[in-house]
């Protein structure tokens, strides 16, 4: 789609949606898809060099403005944290930035009863084997860093190549906000944090075992999304597993203060058929109905060469509880290559992924009543691998 630096088309049919993306290059992109005469189109609309050399994640803060990009500063010593203040047109004015650790790949928020006034948020460091917690002012987006958690192998995974050592790869935090989890695709585990209700510090606790050279990578909670008064809501965490293509289902449950999971479900990306060669999941998110799981798959050319694919699981039954039978829905065309990573927005129900090797992002439908993605609506190319893109919830 052309390029320009104009917000909108006079005319649009619809009110524009903002979104960012993340390249390697050292971009962060403001993005703006319209709708004029039935035909969408992304427009950059700002972009800013400030985060680093390689950013590759982005934490939005829509209550207040604030856009966090790490930099993972690929093969250098350290990476960096960056706040951005985000104008109304769309620009991003760099508040703050923070060296870190080698290798941030992903970050999440949570909060402390304790102190409200107070945010927090999590990083995980693929390279740098590592988790580090910062403590930031909500209000002016400034942030320092609080712990820093480092890690070590005995000996290297059944995949000594891709397990030469930990890498933190993912951050979730849990329904109740009590913990944080933390994907390790080199230790094959999940490290498990408590969060102190009255400092915000994390606090380890014994992690979830997963299967052997199967490289966790990313993961999210499900629960229903309405509960009777005085009904227990069940608990359910799934895990993806680069390595493996794996994707598993655990019953969480929460014995005195503590947190525990349960093994009820496993298979692949790919419905349990056998993984293209190659091929690598990389994203897990719930759809806007919460009744689907969705995946991104990496390298794997289902839909013709540099086209790979989505996976959709259907997870809940018609009433909204948890389904006695997780469902293989099917692959989708993700419309490029290397679907990094992907965002669902509940508010136009249209997915925004982000395509690392063919270094754009593309906005396609999301049907929620079928639980399929729609077709290709928009595409943008931009300078570089793109490897983050988030909808602003504007």
């Amino acid at each position: 789609m052309k390029l320009s630096l104009v917000p909108l088309f006079f005319g649009a049919t619809a009110v524009a949606s903002r979104l960012y993306a993340a390249s390697y290059a050292g971009t962060v992109t403001t993005l703006s898809l319209s709708q004029s005469r039935g035909q969408y189109e992304l427009e950059t609309v700002a972009q800013s060099t400030a985060c680093g050399v390689n950013p590759s994640w982005l934490m939005l803060d829509s209550e207040h403005r604030f856009l966090y990009c790490i930099d993972e500063a690929v093969d250098l010593a350290n990476g960096t944290v960056t706040s951005f203040a985000i104008g109304a047109n769309g620009t991003l004015t760099r508040i703050v930035q923070h060296e870190t650790i080698a290798g941030p790949v992903m970050s999440q928020f949570y909060s402390a009863p304790g102190l409200p006034h107070r945010k927090f948020f999590a990083v995980a460091h693929y390279e740098g084997s590592a988790v580090t917690s910062y403590s930031l002012d909500p209000i002016t987006g400034v942030f320092n860093r609080s712990q820093t958690f480092t890690y070590t192998l005995a000996q290297p995974g059944p995949n000594p190549v891709r397990q030469d050592a930990p890498h933190s790869h993912g951050v979730v935090v849990d329904p109740t906000g009590q913990f944080v989890l933390v994907p390790d695709l080199g230790a094959d585990l999940v490290r498990v944090f408590r969060v102190n209700p009255a400092t915000g510090l994390l606090e380890p606790q014994n992690p979830l075992v997963a299967a052997p050279g199967s490289g966790p990578r990313h993961g999210v909670f499900w629960t229903p999304k309405e509960a009777t008064v005085g009904q227990h809501k069940e608990t359910i965490f799934y895990l993806v597993s680069e390595l493996s293509n794996g994707l598993t289902g655990y019953r969480v449950s929460y014995p005195n203060g503590t947190i525990s999971f349960s093994e009820f479900y496993t298979t692949n990306s790919y419905g349990g058929a056998v993984a293209p060669n190659a091929s690598k999941v990389a994203e897990i998110t719930l759809s806007p109905q919460n009744n689907r799981i969705v995946l991104s798959n990496r390298g794997d050319n289902t839909f013709g060469v540099n086209n790979d694919s989505m996976a959709v699981f259907g997870c809940a039954d018609a009433t909204g509880n948890i389904a006695t039978n997780i469902t293989f829905h099917g692959l989708y065309p993700a419309y490029g290559s290397y679907p990094r990573q992907f965002d669902l927005s509940t508010k136009n129900e249209m997915i925004v992924e982000a395509l690392q090797e063919s270094h754009g992002v593309v906005v396609t439908g999301w049907n929620g009543t079928t639980g399929k993605p729609g077709p290709l609506l928009a595409r943008k190319s931009l300078v570089g691998e793109v490897v983050a893109a988030v909808w602003d919830s504007l």
